[in-house]
């Protein structure tokens, strides 16, 4: 696989890389064999857009913006945001007020996502709200078959410990991934502020010391691209759910997947 050192914006990036031509789950079963003849194999699965929805828990957080003294100024951008709909969630607060129908250059409308962004953002990042994530279909129980099969699990997430270490972890449980178990391990960034593509590029050198990669999940083309470059031999996968607009390095030989069948 090799990878072309040029930053492009996400559009641009999903022309410009080359993806094989695989169904979904001819990319899942390509994995499954790869760790199969692989000893020490080792598998990393991002969490956000990954292997969970966090659709819900943006959502949850809206509807409790709207019945909060916040919310009392924006009576216009209540009205549309009461006819919100599991759809039109995007990436951002930003996408979803977007998706709804508001425009971000009405004075009402930019207030009012500055007043909604501080109160998701005092939210979003919390144990408390993990709860209303819901995890893919079929995502655990491809993480339960690499498992079995004898590969090293490695959550590797940009959700930070202090946060949403516990809540992660109790998340992972209740929906059946692979946890508390030998040959698990998440990564969790030490502090908020960390840059998420720092904390992956840092996982490295902790992937190299536990066995060989044999594939990464990721939905954001930026870290994708960086786990390319670093572990070339290995099969990265782009989850095509929803990403940020950040640039990205240009890949060839990447993998695409909507989702981990059922």
């Amino acid at each position: 696989m090799q990878t072309v050192r040029k930053t492009v914006p996400k559009s641009q990036w999903l022309t410009s890389c080359h993806f094989h031509n695989l169904t979904e789950n001819q990319v899942l079963a390509e994995v499954e064999a790869r760790v199969k003849k692989t000893s020490r194999s080792l598998v990393l699965l991002d969490l956000d857009s990954t292997l969970y929805e966090v659709g819900p828990r943006s959502h949850q957080i809206i509807r409790e913006w709207l019945l909060s003294p916040e919310s009392d100024p924006f009576p216009a951008v209540k009205a549309k945001l009461a006819l919100l709909e599991a759809h039109h969630i995007g990436y951002s607060l930003r996408d979803t007020f977007r998706a709804i129908g508001l425009s971000m250059d009405v004075a009402e409308v930019n207030a009012a996502w500055e007043s909604a962004k501080k109160f998701w953002a005092a939210r979003f990042f919390t144990h408390e709200y993990l709860k209303y994530d819901h995890a893919y279909p079929g995502a655990a129980a491809f993480t339960q078959r690499l498992y079995d099969l004898g590969t090293y699990i490695v959550y590797l997430t940009g959700r930070d410990e202090p946060g949403m270490g516990d809540g992660t972890r109790a998340k992972l449980v209740a929906d059946g991934f692979p946890w508390n178990v030998p040959r698990t391990t998440l990564l969790m960034k030490k502090h908020s502020s960390l840059p998420d593509l720092e904390h992956k590029l840092e996982a490295a050198h902790y992937i190299r010391d536990h066995g060989s990669l044999i594939a990464s999940f990721e939905n954001e083309p930026a870290n994708l691209s960086a786990l390319c470059h670093a572990f070339p031999d290995a099969m990265h996968v782009f989850i095509e759910t929803v990403s940020s607009d950040s640039e990205a390095l240009v890949c060839q030989g990447l993998y695409r997947i909507k989702g981990f069948g059922t």
